[in-house]
């Protein structure tokens, strides 16, 4: 599993950030969030999810 953030559709409310700084980060100079490159460890696929539902302008993007 990995995972991208939607620069387009981030809204900077953070939550991804706030939730899961583990794959999380804001960008240097902005508000947008980025996600870690890589794939996500298996322990933390399930706070990925949760974290993409409360995402409010759905722009976590899961990629099997």
């Amino acid at each position: 599993m990995r995972v991208k953030v939607d620069q387009v559709k981030c809204g900077t409310a953070g939550i991804c950030v706030q939730e899961c700084p583990e794959i999380f980060r804001f960008q240097s100079g902005s508000k947008k969030a980025m996600a870690m490159p890589g794939d996500i460890p298996w322990e933390l696929e399930q706070k990925i999810r949760r974290v993409a539902r409360l995402c409010p302008n759905n722009a976590i993007l899961i990629i099997e």
